[in-house]
């Protein structure tokens, strides 16, 4: 079957703290330690290179898409199904736009915010680029696990558009008559790992922002957006403004849960599951997250970041 591409998106869903056994269970990784870890690992991996300035360097070694906040001096780098929908609302919402959060539509059209260069030639045209966003810039993105990540993606690309050409496609590779959630899941499962599913949506998180040489000063976990975006507000000084919840904390989407994620890929035959976590290997050792057997699924693996 032929690869298949969609446009650029995403939606943000977070998962709250957990209760097990009468206790509640903090999972959240300080940004400072989850940065160091993953610096660590980025040496271990002989991936680490030092970030000059997009100016200078080529688009690979920069993250895909950067945007600029005027007047807070945030530059956020957007990662598909990882909350950038609720972050390109609150970036509005910094701008000016007073409209309740359900009425921001089309918050991916890359029109409505403020290009890198852009901001560079208004705000710091004195500085190189390399240099204003380390000094005057705060630079934030936010990762997710990757098996969580790929079913939020599933279900936006495949099952909510179902005029998607990803959604088209699975229906005419199975025929109507088996297109049902699974069988289009499975088949979807099989696709990325033979390369064939060729979006952002799906790419491994850390060579799209970059993790290895970007000069990141927070890197948030999608599952504990709460605690990372209260870390971001009060290095930012926008405190004042509220943050959008989520599509699953607004009640417009389920959760990723563990029993959700075991539902999924119990269907997807075992070489295929190891083909899956290899396509994702990176994200997994670079990030510290758990796969799906692992206690501490979905978040990141405490015990490895203590090591």
């Amino acid at each position: 079957s032929s690869g298949i591409n969609a446009e650029y998106g995403g939606s943000g869903e977070g998962q709250e703290e957990e209760e097990e056994e009468g206790l509640l269970v903090d999972h959240y990784v300080p940004t400072d330690r989850l940065l160091a870890h993953v610096h660590a690992q980025c040496k271990k991996h002989h991936m680490a290179t030092e970030w000059a300035s997009p100016d200078r360097m080529s688009k690979s070694e920069t993250p895909r898409l950067l945007i600029a906040v005027p007047k807070y001096n945030i530059l956020y780098s957007s990662n598909p199904k990882s909350g950038s929908t609720s972050f390109k609302k609150f970036i509005l919402r910094l701008g000016g736009d007073t409209r309740p959060f359900d009425d921001m539509h089309g918050v991916h059209a890359r029109k409505k915010f403020v290009k890198l260069d852009t901001y560079h030639r208004a705000n710091f045209p004195e500085m190189t680029e390399g240099d204003m966003i380390r000094k005057e810039m705060f630079v934030v993105g936010f990762v997710r696990n990757p098996v969580t990540r790929f079913i939020s993606g599933f279900r936006n690309k495949v099952l909510r558009k179902e005029n998607s050409g990803f959604s088209k496609h699975i229906n005419r590779e199975l025929g109507t008559e088996e297109a049902n959630e699974i069988t289009k899941f499975v088949t979807f499962v099989g696709e990325l790992v033979r390369g064939e599913v060729k979006d952002p949506h799906f790419n491994p998180q850390f060579n799209k922002m970059q993790v290895c040489s970007f000069p990141y000063d927070l890197l948030g976990q999608t599952e504990q957006t709460a605690q990372a975006i209260t870390e971001m507000q009060a290095a930012t000084g926008t405190e004042a403004f509220e943050f959008p919840g989520s599509r699953t904390q607004t009640g417009q989407d389920k959760n990723s849960s563990l029993d959700e994620a075991n539902w999924y890929f119990s269907h997807v035959p075992d070489e295929e599951m190891q083909l899956f976590y290899d396509y994702y290997k990176m994200d997994f050792e670079l990030l510290g997250y758990t796969k799906l057997k692992d206690k501490n699924f979905p978040f990141i693996d405490l015990d490895i970041l203590d090591r």
